[in-house]
Order: structure tokens, then C-alpha cells, then sequence
């Protein structure tokens, strides 16, 4: 007897609290338009939601046409192996690909961990605390209203980055910071400003050049860690970071799901590489395939985000004290 399937899908709108600034775009409060998948088979129902990203070329009308392009094939019983063959990475495959994982979770009444075959049972994760580009003295009290975290997360560009970390190295001495330039360095800049920045406590620079820039970092030794986001999307992409970064920053919607991104993350610490587990804004049915990415093993999580929505789902997952929760298997796997 042949399966009853059905895939849907629809966008939908989730704030956060603040605007949230980057180097080279900002996130409105009004502006977080994600798609939410849902594949019901036999009584099941999966779900899975992605952010479409302006950066690739991503928005929310050609992420619903690519799901009517690949409707029939799930309806007719497209496998997730054969989902990656069939969508290139994407936000709108990535939505896809998590409803299938939750979907096979209820089916085998299992819960997701067991079957992506994690060896750590669901725990409370240390995460980052991110903040976005803000005047110093809100920088300075937002921190301090956190109470002083132990890794922090700084978006930042040349002309702020020393004001910036040298702030947060005043009020917080403990804490260990990671700076997010987005692509906005120069490549003549990298060198000179590594070597500013080394006397801080900083443990990894994030993506600092654009991804058709970076062969600049094979040419010097590294004061500072790394790390590729933007110049790798899939498991494919390693061997092009071969001596230019020491970090791999893995986002299941970048990787177009969590299938990708867990070939992505164990391949790259084969390969020698760090890893930080990140996710986009989104709800807490995005977040929740990035904790248990970062359940298996990574060296860093930055999935904090259900802290600074707005809204969110009814099962939304627990952020406190700098640790995330667990998600609710009502929400998700």
C-alpha cells in the first residue's frame, strides 16, 4: 500500500527585541521572514523552518519556488538522500531536509539524537552571547546587565574593532571574545590588525575577508584563530581551506540542513579543523537542529538566538545563563 504524503509550506514573520547590526546589514525588528515546511505522512507530521539569506541570493519568493519545483517529489516519496542530490544547499532545502528529520523521529519513536547517533545525551550546552554593532556605552551595559559572560561575540569592522574590544576588555577582563567582521576587511588589512588584536583575549576572527579575498591567509601565520563562514557551505568546500583557516563555522541553513552540515562538521574535525555550530534568526524550530549539531562535539556554540526573539514558538527552547536547553521533542526530533 502506497504511502499518503503531503508537503506544505508557508513563510512566516518573527521579531526580535532589537534591531541587530552587522558590518554590512542590519535585522529589523519586523524583518525575520523564514519558511516553515510541513511533510505529514500516515498520521505524522514533521516540521522544519529556514531564514532565506540575502547574502546568497536567497529570499522568501524564490525559496517558494524552488519547494513547488521539488512538491512532487516529496509527495511521491523523495528520500532525504536523494533530497541532496536533487536541491543545491539552500535555506528553502534546509527547511525541508529538518521536517524529514523530525518526521523519521516520530515515525521510528525516536528521538533525534539517537538517530543522527550522538553519543552525549541532551544536555544543557554552553553557548556564546552575541552582540551586534551598538554605541559603547549600550555595549558596556548590555554586557554587564548579562553578567559578564564568558565568551562573547562582537560584530565589528576595521574602523570600530580596537574601540570595540578594548570596551569590552575594560568591564570584562575574563572574558573571552570572538569578533565577527562578516567579510568587511580589506585584504591588506588582515595582517597589521591580527597582530593589534593579539594581545586581547580573543579566540577566534570570524570570516574577516570576503570568501573570493581570503588567499591572503595562507601567506602568514595566524595570531589569532580564523574562522571560514561565508567561504564554506558544504562538505566540498574543506579542501579550499586548507591553510587558510583554522576554524569551520557550521549554520544548517547554509549547509541546506542538518543532513549537510553533520557530514560537514565530522569531515572538517577529520580534516583537523575547529568547529562553531551557528544558527541564523529564526524561531526555535530553526535553533533546535543547531543544538543538537552542537550536542555531537563542536568546539564552540553560538545558538543563543531564542534570547533575543520577540516571539517564538509554544515549546520555544530555554536560554539562561549563558546555557541553552535541550529542545522539547513537541517542538522538534
Amino acid at each position: 500500500m502506497k504511502q499518503k504524503i503531503n508537503i506544505r509550506f508557508s513563510k512566516k514573520i518573527w521579531k526580535l527585541k532589537e534591531e541587530f547590526k552587522t558590518s554590512n546589514r542590519s535585522k529589523n525588528t519586523d524583518q525575520v521572514e523564514v519558511i516553515e515546511v510541513v511533510i505529514k505522512k500516515n498520521g505524522y507530521i514533521g516540521k522544519g523552518e529556514s531564514t532565506p539569506y540575502i547574502r546568497y541570493g536567497e529570499n522568501i519568493s524564490n525559496s517558494i519556488e524552488e519547494l513547488n519545483k521539488i512538491k512532487p517529489f516529496i509527495n511521491n516519496g523523495m528520500t532525504r538522500d536523494k533530497l541532496q542530490l536533487k536541491m543545491k544547499p539552500s535555506s528553502a532545502r534546509c527547511a525541508v531536509d529538518c521536517a524529514m528529520w523530525d518526521l523519521e523521529a516520530k515515525e521510528k519513536k525516536k528521538e533525534i539524537w539517537q538517530l543522527l547517533k550522538i553519543k552525549k545525551k541532551p544536555l544543557p550546552l554552553k553557548t556564546t552571547e552575541s552582540y551586534g554593532i551598538r554605541p559603547l556605552k549600550q555595549l558596556q551595559s548590555d554586557i554587564k546587565k548579562d553578567n559578564y559572560p564568558s565568551l562573547i561575540k562582537l560584530k565589528a569592522n576595521s574602523e570600530n574593532v580596537l574601540k570595540i574590544v578594548s570596551t569590552v576588555n575594560q568591564i570584562s577582563k575574563q572574558s573571552k571574545l570572538i569578533i565577527d567582521f562578516n567579510e568587511s576587511l580589506a585584504p591588506n588589512e588582515i595582517i597589521p590588525l591580527s597582530n593589534k588584536l593579539k594581545k586581547f583575549n580573543i579566540i577566534l576572527l570570524e570570516q574577516p575577508l570576503h570568501e573570493k579575498q581570503d588567499s591572503v591567509l595562507s601567506t602568514f601565520k595566524h595570531p589569532i584563530p580564523i574562522g571560514a563562514d561565508e567561504s564554506c557551505h558544504t562538505a566540498s568546500d574543506l579542501i579550499k581551506l586548507k591553510n587558510k583557516y583554522d576554524f569551520v563555522i557550521i549554520k544548517p541553513g547554509k549547509c541546506g540542513g542538518l543532513t549537510e552540515a553533520l557530514k560537514l562538521k565530522r569531515l572538517a574535525e577529520k580534516n583537523k579543523f575547529s568547529t562553531m555550530i551557528v544558527c541564523m534568526f529564526g524561531s526555535s524550530l530553526a535553533v533546535a537542529p543547531a543544538y543538537f549539531l552542537s550536542l555531537d562535539g563542536a568546539n564552540i556554540h553560538n545558538i543563543e538566538v531564542p534570547k533575543i526573539m520577540l516571539n517564538d514558538r509554544k515549546y520555544k527552547i530555554k536560554c539562561q545563563n549563558q546555557l541553552i536547553f535541550p529542545p522539547d521533542q513537541r517542538l522538534w526530533g
